[in-house]
């Protein structure tokens, strides 16, 4: 499958979750409201009529949370090997070198070993399963995630990961290490990316990086943050131009 068919066959599903968390909701509202301990979470495993297994999460980080928790969703995949994977798709802003904007399809893809190395490194607990740590991480981690460009400030070790170790991503929580790789159309200024394949390798504390090396993660956090600032007052806050997603 392209990265596109992979990101259609996900996207497809979102309106039968959409149905599922609805129908869901009041019977985990009763039930959060029993806990007597927070941050508190409550999954499902939910199989869409395409076939593809979900879990469908709700956190509440306090009581004041539980009438409204934070609602989710991830796919579960497993290749011939039986190794497993999560996938989740979204539609992101995409700016290019050029400082072009537009919307391009994401698929994100999370390795056990990512996870594994979240539950050691930021929850200490080796004990949770996988489908409990996935849970914690996408329930901290969603909001605010940025893509920051790789330097060897970061990793010295790099270059030896090629073109696709380029960027990789910070969270609340620490730094995300990602390989990535694009779906390129031909267009008439050129190779345009339609679909991004991220795949999530490992998770690092940030209380294990040298100073260095979180200076250099901030810098280029903002770097990122301002870049993308810049592009959107100036091909948007005009009206000189509208985001659109390619066929």
């Amino acid at each position: 499958m392209t990265y596109k068919e992979m990101y259609d066959c996900l996207a497809a599903d979102l309106e039968k979750i959409k149905i599922k968390k609805e129908y869901l909701l009041p019977r985990v509202v009763k039930e959060l409201k029993k806990e007597m301990r927070f941050p508190a979470w409550k999954w499902y495993e939910y199989t869409a009529p395409s076939k593809n297994k979900y879990i469908i999460f709700f956190y509440a980080e306090t009581r004041y949370d539980v009438e409204n928790p934070k609602i989710d969703s991830f796919c579960i995949v497993f290749d011939d090997s039986n190794r497993r994977y999560v996938f989740k798709c979204n539609v992101a802003h995409w700016v290019s070198d050029g400082r072009e904007a537009s919307f391009i399809r994401e698929i994100r893809v999370y390795t056990s070993h990512f996870f594994d190395r979240y539950k050691e490194r930021w929850f200490k607990d080796t004990s949770l399963t996988s489908n409990e740590t996935a849970c914690r991480y996408f329930s901290r981690n969603e909001e605010g995630r940025m893509p920051i460009e790789m330097n060897e400030d970061i990793n010295r070790h790099l270059e030896k990961y090629g073109e696709g170790a380029r960027y990789s991503c910070r969270v609340r929580d620490g730094v995300c290490f990602v390989m990535t790789d694009q779906q390129l159309v031909k267009s008439e200024d050129g190779d345009r990316p339609i679909a991004q394949l991220e795949i999530y390798k490992t998770y690092i504390d940030k209380s294990e990086m040298a100073e260095s090396q979180l200076e250099a993660i901030d810098k280029s956090y903002y770097e990122s943050w301002f870049r993308s600032e810049q592009t959107i007052q100036k091909e948007f806050m005009n009206g000189t131009k509208t985001l659109t997603l390619e066929k």
